[in-house]
């Protein structure tokens, strides 16, 4: 493995700044879908960020490059007061996991970079679905005392638990995969990627 260098830091935090530029505009497209649209607010990131994610691995290319990312994000939400600590949990591990698939050679293959993606932004959508399978009170307890109303924490806890917490999940892994192609298919003729290679070469 490729080790990282600062140029390599900077590249990174330079591209999760504009990740962080269409999570933002994910938020406002989920706001139309109420909590369930919060429940899969991550997968609509991922869609929305594939070309990013896609990006990265081609100007980078290196391991630790989607922890990085996270842990930058996760400062960022920290710094606006939506820090916590099973989120920041959940999503980390979800970039180490990432890391590992698609983070170990200098060009990944395009379907592994969509594995590590899906991956990626299921760790950020179980830091509200753990909460609501293995400790429910404290969890309601905890954004209730930041501001949520019982009906808004109920309403999520709907799309975050039992079988619609695995709904959600899958949701946001499709639309995470599916985003790193069409990257992919944006990007390819920038990045002088051989039209004629498949995405699973």
């Amino acid at each position: 493995m490729r080790k990282l260098k600062i140029k390599d830091v900077v590249m990174t935090a330079l591209l999760t700044a504009l990740y962080m530029v269409f999570y933002m505009l994910a938020s406002c497209v989920t706001m139309v879908l109420g909590q369930f649209g919060h429940a899969i607010s991550p997968g609509i990131c991922g869609f929305l960020t594939g070309a990013v994610m896609f990006f990265v691995t081609r100007k980078v290319g290196k391991f630790f490059q989607f922890t990085i990312m996270q842990a930058i994000c996760m400062l960022i939400f920290s710094i606006m007061g939506a820090g916590y600590l099973p989120w920041f949990i959940t999503s980390m591990v979800g970039a180490i996991i990432a890391d590992f698939i698609a983070s170990r050679e200098e060009k990944p293959a395009v379907w592994k970079v969509a594995l590590a993606s899906g991956i990626f932004h299921v760790g950020q959508a179980w830091g509200t679905m753990v909460p609501s399978w293995f400790f429910l009170e404290s969890y309601k307890a905890e954004w209730i005392g930041r501001g949520q109303t019982p009906e808004a924490m109920d309403q999520m806890i709907r799309f975050t638990s039992g079988f619609m917490g695995i709904v959600s999940t899958l949701i946001v892994f499709a639309l995470a995969f599916a985003g790193v192609f069409l990257g992919w298919l944006i990007l390819r003729k920038h990045l002088k990627e051989n039209k004629k290679v498949e995405p699973n070469t």
